[in-house]
């Protein structure tokens, strides 16, 4: 479950205890299938509902919910948000302090560009091996350049998947031009990155691990003032990278109150270059962009401005986006009063992909 804007996680915080409810659900379900992550049912990996309860808030926050937020301290918030109530969920559970599980992460990501210090890039992308993975890795900074302003409105994926497919093809063309027959290839060397199991599916996915597990060492690899640059630098990388495969991830369920309006000057001619169709307001474009990120037969909900379900300049997101992407399953007209103190008349509603 995703939301594309999530400012503090309110819909999220919502969504967890919700999937704590379909967990228990899920569990106690005689016909429930195999997860397809562990190939057998929540009953076979969790035997006692004690045991199911003591994983739960961990699983929801490391497998099921995902956010994005241009505002890093909305996102920090989030995050600690979750956390705050992954332990009221234990504690409601009377699971010790010293007995629950330790969360190592959230998928809560800041939608920010890469690292601007050209230095550092080119240190970093020189020691990487092989070098596609530099020349790959350079791509992904210069396209992520307006994830600052657009967030998950930058489509990357679709940016880096020339990129991605001429990598693939040289790592291929190497690997066949190596001079070794199979099996008999010289063992890498210490701090060399192994690419000896990739095939074609899962290039990018060994790549990103690859990169991550390089910027960990870049980061590790020097001492005072230089190394505190090379953290920030790392974490900030990390960042995008979360940015472009959360991008490249389809999602079962996106949920949003989306921004309003008109996009800011910096993006504003790749942003209506990239969405034609909806490119008027920020909101439009933000339930484009949602269903363009749900599986087949995904479910998006939204609370937005009302206005466009009868003004003629969202003439096309009607007829385009709604009725042929992803109709309406329903839809509640809820006039002013409901954001606050926003002087705006919005609407609640649920669309559904269309197969």
């Amino acid at each position: 479950l995703l939301d594309p804007a999530c400012g503090s996680g309110h819909f999220l915080l919502y969504s967890f205890d919700l999937l704590l409810s379909i967990y228990e659900e899920a569990w106690a379900d005689p016909t429930a299938v195999a997860s397809a992550t562990t190939g057998r049912t929540l009953r076979a990996d969790y035997p006692d509902l004690a045991d199911l309860r003591r994983a739960a808030p961990a699983l929801i926050l490391e497998q099921n919910l995902y956010g994005v937020d241009i505002d890093p301290r909305c996102a920090q918030i989030a995050a600690l948000a979750l956390w705050l109530r992954a332990q009221r969920a234990w504690k409601g559970a009377d699971l010790p302090a010293g007995q629950r599980p330790r969360i190592t992460k959230t998928n809560i990501v800041v939608a920010e560009p890469m690292p601007g210090d050209v230095r550092l890039v080119e240190e970093f992308a020189a020691t990487l091996n092989p070098p596609l993975l530099g020349t790959l890795f350079r791509k992904m900074v210069a396209e992520m350049r307006l994830a600052g302003e657009l967030g998950t409105l930058l489509k990357v994926e679709t940016l880096l998947a020339d990129e991605i497919r001429k990598a693939n093809l040289e790592y291929n063309r190497q690997k066949t031009t190596t001079g070794y027959l199979p099996g008999f290839e010289p063992p890498p060397t210490q701090g060399e990155l192994d690419f000896s199991q990739i095939d074609d599916e899962t290039f990018f996915d060994r790549a990103e691990e690859l990169l991550l597990a390089a910027l960990r060492r870049f980061a590790e690899s020097a001492a005072g003032a230089a190394g505190v640059r090379r953290r920030l630098f790392a974490g900030d990388a990390a960042q995008g990278i979360a940015l472009i495969e959360l991008a490249r991830t389809k999602c079962d369920v996106v949920l949003m109150n989306p921004p309003f309006g008109a996009c800011g000057m910096g993006a504003k001619k790749e942003f209506e270059k990239t969405y034609p169709r909806t490119k008027n307001d920020l909101y439009a474009t933000f339930v484009e962009r949602g269903v363009e990120l749900l599986h087949k037969r995904g479910m998006l909900g939204a609370i937005t401005s009302r206005t466009g379900f009868f003004l003629s300049t969202f003439q096309k997101w009607r007829e385009e986006v709604l009725l042929k992407e992803a109709p309406p399953v329903v839809f509640a007209d809820l006039g002013y009063g409901v954001l606050d103190a926003a002087m705006v008349e919005v609407a609640a509603y649920c669309l559904e992909k269309s197969s």
